[in-house]
């Protein structure tokens, strides 16, 4: 973290993890280092509901594999445990490619009269990652998952259905990044953030960093840590923090020629917004 230059981690801690679960519980406090906020990963929740509410049952949270109004309540329970037990600072899920919403079935309940709520009640915003089309070369396990361009429809259609919550979102394709920057203007209660995984690479992050400022002004999360291996926050923060102060330089020139006064607080403001204040104003909105 001295080397790379980032002072907290925000992880993704997947309670369905048997491994990830069983260490909360037996230490509690492993969340208090202020170094560390958890963020409460419930992909199961809302991927696989018929698996997910067995483990809930398991757990002494009952539910059926209908999610019926006593699975709902039982559901909304878990959450508040969780996010309690961890403090989590949102909630967050990774989606395939084929997501849809409205998609009349049991992701949709679970979705609508479960996380949404919750989120609303403790005031956290929801981040989806979306993009991620898993196994495709099942021999590579988990190295054998590949890209898949999502659909921003329905992502609109969440954005407009649930006003009052809040949604990080970052997508896997590159193809989806204009218009997903694109609804960002459209929606206040989106976030845009980072260059997740596959669009990772810095001919890509310059495009997509370019392409965010001119649509979005400084108004996103240009990158996230997003380290599966912790060494991987220092090759990732040299090479990511270079291009962003690139195209923030180049975006500043542009703004001299046409006229507009750059300052030195002008430059420190915006920076401290794309690296921290944006994100921190947008947890506590």
């Amino acid at each position: 973290m001295k080397i790379s230059g980032v002072e907290q981690i925000t992880m993704t801690n997947p309670v369905f993890d048997d491994n990830e679960r069983n260490r909360w519980l037996a230490n509690p406090k492993v969340g208090e280092d202020p170094r560390f906020k958890a963020v409460l990963r419930i992909d199961p929740l809302l991927r696989n509901w018929k698996v997910a509410s067995r483990k809930l049952t398991e757990w002494g949270f009952s539910a059926s594999e209908t999610p019926d109004a006593a699975s709902i309540e039982s559901a909304k329970k878990f959450l508040r445990h969780w996010i309690d037990l961890q403090k989590a600072i949102y909630l967050a899920v990774s989606l395939p490619p084929d997501f849809r919403y409205p998609s009349g079935d049991a992701s949709q309940v679970i979705f609508e009269k479960v996380v949404m709520p919750v989120c609303e009640e403790r005031n956290l915003p929801f981040a989806m990652m979306i993009g991620s089309r898993l196994q495709v070369n099942p021999s590579l396990k988990d190295a054998g998952d590949m890209v898949g361009k999502s659909d921003i429809g329905s992502l609109t259609n969440i954005c407009a259905a649930f006003p009052r919550n809040r949604f990080l979102v970052t997508m896997l394709a590159r193809e989806n990044q204009h218009e997903l920057c694109v609804a960002a203007r459209k929606f206040g209660n989106l976030m845009v953030f980072g260059c997740w995984w596959f669009t990772n690479n810095p001919s890509i992050i310059e495009e997509m960093t370019r392409m965010r400022f001119e649509l979005l002004g400084p108004t996103f999360i240009p990158q996230h840590s997003d380290a599966r291996v912790l060494d991987q926050l220092i090759y990732k923060w040299s090479h990511s923090r270079e291009i962003i102060a690139k195209v923030l330089a180049d975006k500043f020139v542009d703004s001299a020629r046409a006229g507009y006064a750059v300052t030195r607080n002008m430059i420190e403001k915006t920076s401290n917004d794309l690296f921290r204040g944006n994100f921190t104003r947008f947890l506590q909105r």
